[in-house]
């Protein structure tokens, strides 16, 4: 990493607000997901009683109109889950820097024992976040951007976050137990190849991913009804330099970049309905 990573040019500029903008979901259009939702969000004629939570990504940061401080938007998925039948969108705690911690403490009192259906978006935020915002704001040199990514992996190769969120299914699982709870992951966010140092936040991504699908999975091995619903698939294609992004793109505005767009957040619509309709 040498030539490829000296800090100049709009690709590096991108690539070190991206990795803020990735582990922070700071507190804080395009056309529609190509992929069309199933008809209805389950097998079941019952209307789900839903609670969305976490944390920017749930609350719709990206996608304008915002209704609070939260970043809370009605073009986010959850609202757009309301619109499919049989899916009845009751509350929406979620805000923009949630970590696991805050949704614990903050958002799991809008649970109770009638709620159905609860969609959980947590997790970017569990790295260090100020410590990742200094090394990775210019003019501090590239290397320590890069060491602090790598803290934020060795965090990552952890069971740490995997522990946790699996803690945070099982404490709304006991508030809801009657609810289906679907974790979704992030998307990917550059297109692969577009420099060596957002190929390294894309890493970190999948490593942060896969320790989520880690917890979901240790929740639902002891019976609890917990499933994690991937992107990843529905975004290929459309990360940042791909020509057709669903994530904004823009570094000087940390409102939008990289969080997804009203294209984005139709394509996580699409991802839950999908995994709501699996029997």
């Amino acid at each position: 990493m040498t030539a490829v990573l000296a800090w100049k040019g709009r690709v590096t500029g991108i690539a070190a607000a991206a990795i803020i903008a990735l582990v922070a979901i700071p507190a804080g259009i395009a056309g529609p997901a190509a992929a069309a939702p199933p008809s209805s969000p389950s097998s079941s004629s019952a209307v789900a009683k839903y609670v969305a939570l976490g944390d920017s990504v749930a609350a719709g940061q990206g996608a304008g109109g915002y209704v609070d401080a939260c970043f809370r938007s009605p073009n986010g998925y959850p609202t757009l889950l309301d619109s499919a039948p049989r899916t009845n969108l009751l509350r929406n705690p979620s805000c923009s820097g949630a970590t696991i911690a805050d949704v614990a403490a903050d958002q799991l009192s809008q649970l109770n024992r009638g709620t159905t259906l609860v969609t959980l978006t947590v997790g970017a935020n569990e790295v260090d976040l100020t410590g990742i915002l200094a090394a990775c704001t210019p003019p501090s040199p590239v290397e320590a951007c890069l060491a602090a990514v790598g803290a934020a992996q060795a965090y990552l190769s952890t069971d740490q976050l995997a522990i946790d969120v699996g803690g945070l299914v099982g404490a709304i699982a006991s508030r809801s137990p009657g609810a289906e709870i679907l974790v979704t992951g992030y998307a990917i966010p550059f297109r692969p190849g577009y420099s060596e140092l957002t190929d390294q936040v894309n890493l970190l991504t999948v490593a942060m991913n896969s320790q989520i699908q880690a917890g979901v999975g240790g929740a639902a091995a002891s019976g609890i009804d917990a499933r994690y619903v991937d992107v990843t698939g529905l975004f290929a294609g459309h990360g940042v330099g791909s020509g057709a992004s669903w994530l904004g793109e823009n570094p000087a505005d940390p409102i939008t970049f990289l969080h997804p767009n009203a294209a984005g957040y139709s394509a996580y619509r699409d991802a839950i309905l999908f995994a709501l309709a699996l029997p």
